[in-house]
């Protein structure tokens, strides 16, 4: 991980349209640059609005796609996080998030748990990815990425931690869930869980994207957080409205945690390998 100043734009998008969608990302990127920010990360699906469904494959794009021409020349400035639907190269439709960096975009996650139950129906429309990669930023050094229903999965951001990445992000497009009771509703309160429990398990920066808006019967709720490696939450913010917040990244604070508490480099991988391969062997029931 590198020193840096990154900016967390919490926004609304368009369902289903591209264009306007693009120049909203335009726009706050380019204020972003004029400011000084190193990198710059957006929601899941920041490009295309979340609740597509049928639509998804019309509106999938590749990669290289020369509609994402914009985000790669203003990526020589800064790097860009977003999430889009990916037309891969096999014509697999994806929920991804793209990384824009010195002029090059590339997809760098495939979301990989797409719920389907309730009010999600995500399994119906994209094909599940298949692989844990962190990866590495000339701007960030080594970070990861997931998406949304991904971080309820440990072994997501365990394996991302594992492969370096001292900076965990995961990109959301987390809508309200009625539930009983005053205060924080309960959804909110698990992600910021979540995120302070994976911060201090793993001593890493955890970087949480969430949109804000409406869509259809979805709410989204916002309170993007960036979380230290000791797990206090650095800053976040509020809840249902737009907001663009920067966050100081300092690699010493990650040394710090570790030589703290060797928790994290103590892990046995060897062991964890071996159980899980008899786990796998055996099946999952006794």
């Amino acid at each position: 991980m590198l020193n840096a100043k990154l900016r967390i734009a919490q926004i609304d998008c368009t369902l289903a349209n591209f264009e306007e969608n693009l120049a909203q990302h335009y726009f706050i990127i380019e204020q972003a640059v004029r400011d000084g920010a190193d990198a710059i990360a957006f929601p899941e699906l920041s490009l295309t609005g979340y609740n597509v469904q049928d639509a998804a494959q019309d509106i999938a794009m590749h990669i290289e796609d020369s509609r994402f021409a914009p985000l790669r020349e203003l990526s020589r400035k800064i790097c860009i996080i977003c999430g889009g639907i990916e037309l891969s190269d096999d014509y697999g439709v994806y929920n991804s998030a793209f990384m824009f960096e010195e002029g090059i975009g590339q997809s760098i996650h495939r979301k990989i748990y797409l719920p389907t139950y309730g009010m999600f129906e995500e399994l119906r429309y994209f094909s599940a990815g298949q692989q844990i990669k962190a990866i590495t930023s000339k701007k960030l050094g080594r970070i990861g990425v997931a998406i949304c229903e991904d971080f309820w999965h440990v072994s997501v951001p365990y394996l991302l931690a594992h492969q370096g990445a001292k900076l965990l992000f995961v990109l959301m497009s987390s809508p309200l869930r009625m539930s009983p009771g005053n205060g924080n509703p309960a959804i909110v309160t698990q992600w910021q869980t979540i995120a302070s429990t994976y911060s201090f398990l793993f001593s890493s920066y955890v970087a949480c994207v969430n949109r804000v808006g409406n869509e259809d019967s979805f709410t989204y709720w916002g309170n993007s957080s960036l979380t230290g490696p000791d797990g206090t939450i650095l800053s976040a913010a509020p809840l249902f409205k737009p907001h663009v917040m920067d966050a100081l990244l300092d690699v010493t604070e990650v040394k710090r945690a570790r030589l703290h508490s060797t928790h994290f480099l103590d892990e046995d991988l060897r062991l964890i390998s071996t159980e899980l391969n008899e786990i796998i062997v055996q099946g999952r029931r006794p």
